[in-house]
């Protein structure tokens, strides 16, 4: 499997309209929302509102995400869109942080 995030992997924004989202799981600060796909790739898409921190904290918490996307695809759910909603960001802003939490994430998902 190659450590790269591809275009084809992510979503963009006419794969978010008229999608049917399921809410899979939730922690503190991410919430897991994943769609069936007829495609055999998985794909991923990290949302943040603007009232969770000034621009540059909401840059670095969506490069952190898919930079976990990246190094651990195959915890991602094969024939799938993955939505990662962020509510909140952690108070400390690291990869091993963010990391520790999004594997929680995944292992709370319901099939």
């Amino acid at each position: 499997m190659a450590l790269t995030l591809t275009k084809d992997e992510r979503l963009k924004k006419g794969d978010l309209r008229g999608t049917r989202w399921t809410r899979s799981s939730e922690t503190e600060n991410f919430i897991l929302l994943i769609h069936k796909s007829t495609l055999s790739t998985r794909k991923i898409a990290v949302s943040i509102g603007k009232k969770t921190g000034n621009a540059a904290a909401r840059n670095r918490m969506k490069r952190l995400v898919k930079e976990f996307f990246r190094l651990n695809k195959d915890i991602f759910v094969q024939d799938s869109y993955n939505l990662i909603k962020v509510k909140q960001i952690p108070l400390r802003l690291t990869l091993d942080t963010a990391g520790k939490e999004l594997k929680l994430l995944l292992s709370r998902r319901a099939d």
